[in-house]
């Protein structure tokens, strides 16, 4: 598996589970979650479950919706550094 794999691979677990602590806080269902970040509810779903990855776009509308983009940037940061150590 290439680097760029393995971060992939990191980064849908890590946003699926931040989408849904972020939703369950927010007290929103899947297709609230996905109307906030522009999309479908079918693939809100599949990146929720972390079936798939997401894209530029909604990573972005995520992090200006989540109120605490700082702070999922350095986590996402720190697991990405221990993940080659």
């Amino acid at each position: 598996m290439t680097v760029r794999a393995q971060y992939t691979q990191l980064l849908k677990a890590r946003f699926s589970s931040e989408l849904y602590l972020s939703r369950k806080s927010k007290k929103l269902t899947q297709a609230q979650m996905a109307q906030l970040l522009c999309m479908d509810e079918r693939s809100y779903i599949k990146l929720e479950h972390g079936q798939s990855c997401c894209s530029g776009l909604t990573l972005l509308l995520f992090l200006l919706t989540s109120g605490d983009s700082a702070k999922f940037l350095e986590n996402t940061e720190i697991l990405f550094e221990s993940a080659f150590e």
